[in-house]
Order: C-alpha cells, then structure tokens, then sequence
C-alpha cells in the first residue's frame, strides 16, 4: 500500500535525506536496501530521460506509447543528417509529451563509422528545468 508524503517543496533543489523523489537507475543502494533513491529534483529528472529514451515504445506493460523511437533510426540506413535532425525530432516528441517539466537545450552527437557500422550512437543531452532554466544538467546515453 501506498503512503502519501505529502507535497516536496522542490523550490530550493537542495540536498536532503528525508524525503524521497524516486527510485534511481542502474545505480546501487547507499542504504543497504534493493534500490537506490533520489532525493533532488534533478537527479529524478535525469533518471525519469534516461528511462525514457531507453524504452522502446511498445516495451512498458500497460502504457504501449510510453517510450522513444529512437531503437527503430539506429537500424535504418545512416545518413549523418537525416538521421541527426531525425533522432533529435524523436527525442523532444517523446520529452514534451512525457516529461513537459524539462526543456532539451542542446543534443550532442558522438559516434564514429565504427559505430554505425554496430547500430549504436552515443549523445549527449543538456537539458535545463521549465520551472528554473537556470538549473541545467546532461546525461550521456549510447543507444544500441
């Protein structure tokens, strides 16, 4: 059963050790239990875009369109324009419909032939809070 918290005054972004955001991703409890935790608004947005694009659409049980497209691009013939400007069109379709509390400020691009050559493009996403744009972070994802 679930226990309300009640409402996180998230105004301030500061640390804090009493009240839970969320669970984190890939990451190790610090507290002995199954699951790491957030306690910032950032660190929970990171893990929230990080989910995000690394669902495919049709993945998540109960809500098919939760997700991104970007799997199905990584395999199509790569054209380094199209496929950028195509990726990057995924991506903001994908955070303004879910996760319309974020702004993606730039989305930065790092793969080689090499890595075309084994369906997987490294980016790097800067992106920056609707409520306060001054709070900017990024995420590093390889997709494959």
């Amino acid at each position: 059963m679930a226990i309300e918290l009640g409402k996180v005054n998230v105004a301030d972004l500061k640390n804090n050790n009493f009240k839970v955001l969320g669970i984190g991703i890939n990451t190790s409890s610090n507290s002995n239990g199954p699951f790491s935790v957030n306690y910032t608004t950032l660190t929970q947005i990171k893990n929230n875009l990080i989910n995000l694009i690394l669902t495919r659409k049709g993945e998540r049980v109960m809500q098919p369109l939760f997700g991104c497209d970007i799997h199905k691009i990584v395999f199509e013939p790569i054209n380094r324009e199209v496929i950028d400007s195509e990726i990057e069109r995924v991506i903001n379709d994908a955070v303004s419909f879910w996760l319309p509390e974020i702004n993606i400020d730039e989305i930065i691009f790092d793969y080689t032939d090499e890595d075309i050559d084994k369906n997987r493009i490294s980016l790097e996403i800067n992106f920056s809070l609707v409520s306060n744009p001054n709070m900017r972070e990024n995420i590093n994802v390889v997709v494959k």
